[in-house]
């Protein structure tokens, strides 16, 4: 099974100088420092009590405080958006710090809304949060095709709001994730995405038959769903991205190589009413016939093209706190 092992890829850290900001260099900071102190499986229970109890409007509030707090006193998430977000935008100065102030309070209001729709009643608590819902013939016509469906998104807007989308919709869906920090978090997650019909696929270290069991779920003609902006360790490719180098997961290009997939980029994004609108786009356009590893090069660039539109027209909800831009520097 060699050939279904994914890609490795030279990842040794680099340090990059951020353009918004001269002279400051940005490494790849190890993952445990990344992660805030309320990322614990009792703050999760804690916040999901809350959003339970509390009005919609006051868990948001209380949500978006929280999250600008701890903005505010880690220094190397405040450099990564500030550069992520120049690179997006070219803002610099105070038009750019009001955009960073605005992106953390919607991730903010985009954590409230998902602990709201983590219980018993999430699928009609996000029927009532979702406004609009867009592409839905992009869906069908990549089922019709009876060769799995990848669905590709983005560290944007709420995309765990879209996996409770399709599953209300009774479509076979299989969420790909890495493990949380602990394994009592994991299983919450889990269980949450459980009690809506979504099954969960673990990937990274300590799961080495993670890529055929997705292999075996799109032959079911199945759907599969990933965020690919944000590729763990060893498993991205470089590509271009708003003119400069950095890494995207091979995985989307990889499975269509193997399966014949549709690959669909879809997003959940929140509108200034505080409901979402969800779309699925066209399908991707993959390159054939030609050296495998040519290829998976060419479509994970083709799938980081895709998203280019999206999160320049919505960088307030492009929720990337890792300097995204390190990691493929000198290639």
């Amino acid at each position: 099974m060699r050939e279904l092992a994914l890609p490795r890829v030279d990842l040794a850290p680099h340090a990059a100088e951020s353009p918004g900001c001269p002279g400051k260099l940005l490494t790849p900071p190890e993952p445990s420092t990344l992660r805030s102190a309320l990322y614990t499986l009792a703050c999760f229970k804690s916040a999901y009590a809350v959003a339970q109890v509390f009005p919609r409007f006051s868990t948001q509030w209380m949500a978006r405080t929280i999250a600008r707090a701890s903005y505010a006193r880690r220094r190397n998430v405040r450099d990564a958006l500030e550069d992520n977000l120049h690179r997006v935008t070219g803002l610099e100065g105070a038009a750019l710090q009001d955009l960073c102030r605005r992106n953390v309070g919607n991730f903010g209001r985009m954590l409230a809304d998902y602990f709201l729709c983590a219980g018993m009643n999430a699928a009609a608590r996000a029927n009532r949060l979702l406004e609009e819902w867009r592409g839905l013939e992009h869906l069908e016509a990549a089922r019709a095709r009876g060769r799995g469906t990848i669905v590709v998104t983005a560290h944007l807007g709420h995309w765990e709001l879209g996996g409770v989308t399709l599953a209300r919709h009774g479509w076979p869906l299989t969420v790909v994730t890495l493990e949380e920090p602990s394994s009592e978090l994991t299983r919450w997650r889990d269980a949450c995405r459980a009690h809506l019909g979504i099954r969960t696929i673990a990937v990274g270290p300590g799961h080495p038959f993670a890529f055929i069991e997705l292999i075996h779920t799109l032959r079911r003609n199945e759907i599969v769903a990933m965020l690919v902006d944000r590729p763990y360790a060893g498993t991205g490719a470089p590509v271009d991205f708003f003119g400069s180098r950095t890494e995207f997961s091979t995985a989307p290009a990889l499975l269509a190589h193997h399966t014949g997939a549709t690959v669909l980029p879809a997003f959940v994004l929140q509108k200034p009413n505080s409901r979402y609108v969800s779309f699925a786009d066209p399908r991707i356009e993959l390159a054939e016939s030609r050296d495998p590893r040519d290829l998976l090069a060419e479509n994970t660039q083709r799938i980081a093209t895709s998203f280019e539109a999206i999160v320049r027209a919505h960088p307030d909800q492009w929720f990337n706190y890792v300097p995204v831009w390190s990691r493929a520097i000198a290639r």
